[in-house]
């Protein structure tokens, strides 16, 4: 069984636009042509897509192949435009999204290695906290992604490329801070987490709430900000056990690895969005990743 873009473009086109002459009007097709690319796929599948009434309503199959759908013709679409440049004698582009850290300690000799053995290659780069990553990633804004793995990666086909830890820390400047040197977690509760993103547990390898071991949570996705407001005594935040080592401005932050929370093991690696064939670029950019961690 062969499910062709053809019907599963006209059968997101009847969701998107809500009917099937919507539909037709939006592909410049007859509406019988979109009414038989449907019931072809009913065909196949031997299943109602569709609960057609006074409004249509996805069956759980339909919101299944729905989403298959866009993820298709996505890259369909993907792969027309990236063939029209090639065409133009325009290169492929290297889309990636980074975390900050990966930002700060390696992506400067990483883009300049590959811009030399890949100097025609265009490059859409973008720095965001790692819950951004994983999002951008899977709705195909970026193709690939390079920063901490997070619990659920099922979604996704990863190559694994180093483990690192982060840890809770305070600056001096805090006015908690006798206690939390202590491992006081009475302390925390009276003190913000900041933090770029935290938000479902499942996206976290700690078993508890962090969220509720502080007296709230503020988001800033900046590091140099969540850095400054951290030696400012304005809360606490956890950074990467390099970033501790090798930054000046962390240099007086005391690690509270004796809180039980105070340490997240973390993996660190490329990744994509599963069954996707990744593009030239991005192939480069896997394999000199590789070689620069000695994979």
């Amino acid at each position: 069984m062969r499910l062709e873009n053809s019907e599963l473009r006209a059968f997101r086109a009847v969701v998107e636009e809500g009917g099937f002459r919507r539909a037709a009007e939006a592909l410049h097709v007859s509406q019988s042509a979109v009414s038989q690319a449907v019931a072809g796929l009913e065909a196949k599948l031997e299943a109602p897509l569709l609960q057609r009434g006074k409004e249509l309503r996805l069956s759980d199959i339909g919101k299944r192949l729905f989403a298959h759908a866009v993820d298709m013709l996505r890259e369909e679409q993907q792969t027309l435009e990236d063939i029209a440049q090639l065409k133009q004698g325009n290169a492929e582009t290297l889309s990636l999204a980074l975390s900050a850290s990966i930002n700060h300690f390696y992506a400067p000799q990483l883009i300049s290695a590959y811009y030399r053995e890949n100097p025609q290659t265009r490059m859409k780069i973008a720095e965001l906290p790692g819950r951004s990553i994983i999002s951008e990633v899977l709705s195909g804004t970026v193709e690939l992604g390079l920063g901490p793995f997070q619990k659920q990666m099922s979604a996704f086909a990863t190559i694994p490329l180093y483990s690192d830890s982060r840890h809770l820390v305070v600056s001096p400047r805090h006015a908690h801070y006798p206690q939390m040197v202590q491992g006081d977690e009475t302390a925390l509760k009276l003190t913000p987490l900041i933090t770029s993103a935290l938000d479902n547990p499942d996206m976290r390898p700690s078993i508890m709430r962090l969220r509720d071991q502080f007296s709230t949570v503020w988001e800033v996705n900046s590091l140099s900000l969540r850095i400054h407001m951290v030696e400012q005594g304005m809360g606490v935040t956890f950074i990467d056990r390099k970033l501790l080592q090798e930054h000046p401005a962390c240099a007086d932050f005391h690690i509270m690895d004796d809180v039980s929370f105070g340490s997240i093991a973390k993996q660190v690696g490329l990744y994509y969005r599963a069954g996707r064939h990744l593009s030239t670029s991005a192939l480069n950019f896997v394999a000199l990743c590789e070689r620069f961690w000695n994979l």
